[in-house]
């Protein structure tokens, strides 16, 4: 079994409103094994980004993070607890040992600063070059991630862009300091499928090159099947379904991944006139107490157990799954 780089226990991540708490990850636990690369998968408002921003720990109010939440991450020979640092603790490894590519590439640049120095920006805040030596190793990160005439477009301004040429530069601006754990936030959303693949291809190239481990964000099952080594299926802040890609795409255990599969366009399906499956009702409100099963009220093998109280994780043959029914 490989290394675990990251150990993720009991994670619970509120906000704290007005007139109600919303709990948008809750009792979250996983683990992170080196070189390895982690789908993070469900619909909009299932947690999977304030999961990701809270290992960041970039969660601002009136977000808060659970004090016996745990975050664990393996720096050398022992694991240290990002929720338990400060913010200026957490500014050495933020960007450093753990980057980030984010879902807006168009947002997460400063529109006023040319991309090259932006790229390096990372070097020299984490004391590893000059300004001169960031920019010249920032022309080499452009080369690697395939982007054409690197030393031109390094002088661009974001607006001068296009969506797939920005989100290479963000890959390499996340690579910049050879990151232990790389987080992709739904890096291919509002791209094409042509630039889909080849976003999907740098990573992979980058990730088999560099030893990094990756949590991959989406809610699109049909990108990760020959791209992750395992699956992580989120509804509602909790954990439905985990296990290895290949089997989690081939036997679905829970009623939410079989749902999800099945929403899936295939090849031809309209030549039969057959329809597209789409997933009854909608994802609960985050101020929505549940007291059952999150998934309950969508679910087409929903019982009284499963509207009265909410299953606790089984776990066989190295698959976990929260769901009265999976191995009935």
């Amino acid at each position: 079994m490989k290394d675990k780089i990251l150990e993720v226990r009991n994670l619970t991540t509120r906000f704290h409103m007005v007139n109600q708490e919303v709990t948008a990850v809750e009792s979250l636990s996983f683990d992170l094994s080196a070189h390895e690369i982690l789908a993070m998968i469900g619909e909009s408002g299932s947690g999977k980004s304030v999961t990701n921003l809270s290992i960041m720990q970039l969660i601002d109010e009136p977000g808060k993070i659970d004090p016996d939440s745990q975050i664990l991450f393996k720096d050398g020979d022992k694991f240290i607890d990002l929720n338990k640092l400060t913010e200026k603790e957490m500014e050495r490894i933020r960007g450093d040992r753990i980057s980030m590519i984010f879902q807006e590439p168009s947002a997460s640049f400063n529109p006023l600063f040319r991309l090259g120095h932006q790229v390096g920006e990372s070097l020299r805040l984490h004391g590893q070059s000059t300004k001169e030596e960031a920019y010249q190793e920032a022309l080499k990160l452009l080369e690697q991630v395939h982007i054409p005439n690197s030393r031109m477009r390094a002088q661009d301004y974001p607006f001068q862009m296009s969506g797939g040429m920005l989100q290479r530069m963000m890959i390499a601006q996340a690579l910049a300091c050879h990151p232990d754990i790389l987080i992709a936030d739904e890096p291919t959303t509002a791209l094409d499928v042509t630039t889909q693949a080849q976003i999907l291809g740098l990573l992979k190239e980058k990730q088999k090159e560099t030893g990094m481990s990756v949590i991959f964000i989406t809610h699109d099952l049909a990108l990760v099947e020959d791209f992750c080594d395992r699956i992580m299926i989120l509804y509602a802040g909790s954990l439905m379904e985990e296990g290895a890609a290949k089997d989690v795409i081939s036997s679905p255990m829970h009623p939410y991944t079989q749902d999800l599969l099945r929403s899936i366009p295939k090849p031809g399906m309209f030549k039969a006139q057959d329809k597209l499956f789409a997933i009854p009702g909608k994802v609960p409100d985050p101020g929505e107490k549940i007291t059952g099963c999150p998934y309950a009220k969508r679910c087409s093998r929903c019982t009284a157990e499963c509207l009265a109280s909410k299953p606790q994780i089984a776990e066989k043959d190295g698959r976990k799954v929260r769901c009265f029914h999976a191995y009935s």
